[in-house]
């Protein structure tokens, strides 16, 4: 028995052992760390005042700042009118084609007749052209915020010799162009375009057709005034930019005028041409050209037409020569539409035309 005896204290002491170390090792362990305590974060004072826009405060708000748009710069009156800053030689001379044809240099044709509106003013002295307003009419109006072209001009002198007031009305410009010929009371011009019956555009006046030395000053100076028989007397560069640029059935306005008009008479103010020279000598050719335009920038869709210039009328103005074609205007009331011949003949001789 002393055996068991042996092995039961054995066994006790184990288990004391085991139950020493036990509590050793409970006692040993890491302690668990306590939480750390939630910080609550202070509270945030929002603003929430409501701002009433229908209130009595709202006009004193400021107003968002716009973005000013740039101001274009206006065109020189000299863009519309390049004669003011003309010599007098150019304004009276010519390019070295005075000897050629109409049908040679106007092959190629015009511009659209439907593309300008010339208005003719008596009162002023002046020639406008706009740009035209197809309204669906006939001759269209004139768009007065789009202008061309402003040309210093003498109409006719009822008062002189064979003279008599240009007629007024609404035409459109007919066929025939001469480049320069001798007038039926011996004078000349240069660049004729036939506005209605005997009434011309065409340039100063010269004693003798292609001689630019026989230039008739006093032409020049009455620019402004009423001067002619009854054609319309311009510069040699503003005949020239209607030879080439108004085609048949370009309406042409030719009015009374107003002298209350102050649009017009702030056009007719600025169109200052340069004192005339006497006994100037002038050669074809030696004219420069510092016009705004050029002939080889026109874009030409009417095809050229050629046609005899009237006869003259040796009346009082009243008898009508009849048009190209068998249309014959009737005296002073204008608007007549122009119908130009079928066949047009060959070119004209150079031979008198009508001086008006």
């Amino acid at each position: 028995m002393p055996l068991e005896r042996h092995l039961t204290k054995t066994l006790l002491l184990a288990c004391l052992v085991i139950a020493a170390l036990f509590a050793f090792g409970c006692s040993a362990a890491t302690p668990a760390a306590e939480p750390t305590p939630e910080v609550t974060p202070e509270p945030v004072v929002v603003n929430m005042e409501v701002v009433d826009l229908n209130g009595e405060d709202f006009g004193d708000m400021p107003a968002p700042t716009a973005t000013p748009e740039p101001t274009p710069t206006p065109l020189p009156f000299s863009y519309y009118a390049p004669t003011v800053n003309m010599t007098y030689e150019e304004l009276v001379g010519s390019m070295d084609d005075m000897g050629k044809s109409a049908s040679e240099l106007l092959k190629d044709g015009y511009p659209d007749p439907k593309t300008y509106y010339i208005i003719v003013d008596l009162q002023w002295q002046v020639v406008m052209v706009y740009k035209r307003l197809d309204d669906g009419t006939t001759f269209g109006k004139p768009d007065l915020t789009q202008p061309v072209r402003y040309m210093i001009c003498s109409t006719g002198n009822p008062n002189s010799e064979y003279g008599h007031e240009t007629t007024m009305g609404i035409f459109q410009i007919q066929v025939p162009k001469g480049r320069f010929y001798q007038f039926v009371n011996l004078e000349a011009a240069q660049y004729l375009t036939l506005i209605r019956s005997r009434t011309y555009f065409h340039s100063v006046l010269y004693d003798k057709a292609k001689n630019l030395n026989s230039f008739i000053q006093e032409s020049y100076d009455d620019l402004g005034t009423k001067a002619s028989h009854a054609c319309i007397r311009l510069t040699v560069p503003d005949s020239r930019w209607i030879w080439y640029n108004i085609g048949y059935g370009t309406t042409c306005e030719i009015r009374k005028g107003d002298p209350l008009d102050v649009d017009t008479g702030t056009i007719r103010a600025q169109l200052i041409l340069p004192k005339s020279i006497p006994n100037v000598k002038l050669k074809a050719g030696e004219a420069p050209w510092t016009d705004n335009w050029t002939i080889d920038g026109l874009v030409r869709t009417l095809p050229y037409k050629n046609a005899p210039l009237p006869l003259p009328d040796l009346g009082d103005g009243d008898t009508e020569t009849p048009a190209p074609g068998g249309t014959t205007p009737t005296p002073g009331t204008g608007g007549e539409v122009i119908v130009p011949p079928a066949d047009p003949p060959a070119d004209p001789p150079t031979e008198p035309v009508p001086g008006w």
